[in-house]
């Protein structure tokens, strides 16, 4: 199901931009990110990078972790991973519009919206890390939501990047996802790597535009908006034909206005 989404539903624009993307990869040709130009951020900016979506492959948690990725001589992959926290809703908005659920994005540092978490540190397992992240960046309380292995989603591999990626989906009550996002201001990389927390809106208004659809219009960080949808899914806040609807409505969006 998740290689569905990957293999339909992309942004064209990007697949423009795929070879920038693996110029910062150390070709021949492009060589290395040059630290004059970025200073600290010079050995992590290109993971943030334009890419394509048919540049993620899903592969099973076990062989994301299990094997050694790269070939002899290069620099190994490195591991990162992302959350998802959401609460079902229901609120009618304006007597009209069901909320099906709270689901907490961020807007990034770089402008992408996208899911708060990170690269692990060496020596980090993955679900140490992810949770090290999440209390940087949105002061998440690990002794109340902390995320293990049955919280885990998906993984792939990025061969452009030497990423190994992996998410994650919790369920909450709607005031704990509600405490969870108070507490984002708080968080110690708010204001620099963090910009703010984004609910995503999960209504759609009756000129089938306003709402969900406008929302998936965005610029998404990586393959983010896939893991949106496939967890949308997965924990039936909707069905497969609402989101084809939903994704349908904003292609004809697009196509009127983002010219």
């Amino acid at each position: 199901m998740a290689k569905h989404y990957f293999k339909v539903f992309f942004f064209s624009c990007l697949q423009a931009l795929k070879t920038s993307s693996a110029c910062w990869l150390q070709t021949e040709n492009c060589g290395e990110p040059d630290v004059s130009e970025w200073g600290v951020l010079t050995a992590t900016e290109g993971y943030g990078r334009p890419d394509s979506q048919e540049d993620y492959e899903q592969i099973s948690y076990e062989d994301a972790m299990g094997k050694t990725w790269g070939k002899n001589g290069e620099k190994p992959y490195r591991h990162a991973a992302h959350a998802m926290i959401y609460a079902p809703d229901g609120k009618k908005l304006w007597d009209m519009y069901e909320n099906k659920a709270v689901i907490l994005m961020m807007m990034r540092f770089d402008g992408y919206i996208g899911f708060p978490g990170g690269i692990m540190d060496d020596g980090e397992t993955v679900e140490f890390g992810l949770n090290r992240e999440l209390e940087e960046e949105i002061g998440l309380d690990p002794t109340r939501h902390s995320f293990t292995k049955e919280d885990h989603v998906l993984s792939y591999v990025t061969h452009n990047k030497r990423l190994l990626l992996h998410f994650y989906c919790k369920k909450v009550t709607l005031e704990e996802c509600l405490e969870i996002e108070k507490r984002t201001i708080d968080a110690d990389e708010y204001g620099w790597e963090v910009l703010g927390p984004i609910r995503v809106p999960m209504f759609t208004l009756n000129d089938n535009e306003r709402g969900l659809p406008i929302f998936l219009s965005n610029k998404f960080i990586g393959n983010a908006k896939e893991e949106l949808l496939y967890c949308i899914e997965k924990e039936n806040i909707m069905t497969k034909e609402e989101i084809q609807v939903a994704l349908e409505n904003c292609e004809k969006f697009k196509a009127r206005y983002m010219r």
